[in-house]
């Protein structure tokens, strides 16, 4: 009984976040986005600056795939990433486009 308890208070009291981040887009990130998106570079969107890319967001999906395939701005078509399937890029904008896990 005190296992159970314990392992309740444990879940309640832990991030979901850091749990719903697939370790393979965090590297993916990191190999490919975090060179502009870190910093900001270019005018890229900053990673996980939720204010810069509520507006982005709200454009949708479909939108912001489209940019990522064709290139915007200084962003080259398909970024860095040139092997990254359309999940990977939806992937990566959710984990972007939210608060620093």
């Amino acid at each position: 009984m005190p296992s159970k308890f314990l392992c309740s208070a444990l879940l309640l009291c832990s991030s979901y976040t850091s749990w719903a981040v697939d370790p393979f887009t965090v590297e993916l990130y990191e190999s490919s986005c975090t060179i502009c998106h870190g910093s900001g570079i270019g005018d890229a969107p900053k990673s996980f600056d939720v204010s810069v890319w509520s507006e982005r967001l709200a454009k949708g999906n479909d939108v912001l795939l489209a940019n990522i395939v064709r290139g915007i701005n200084g962003m080259p078509p398909l970024g860095m990433c040139s092997d990254c399937t359309k999940q990977d890029f939806v992937d990566l904008i959710d984990y972007m486009s939210t608060e620093k896990p």
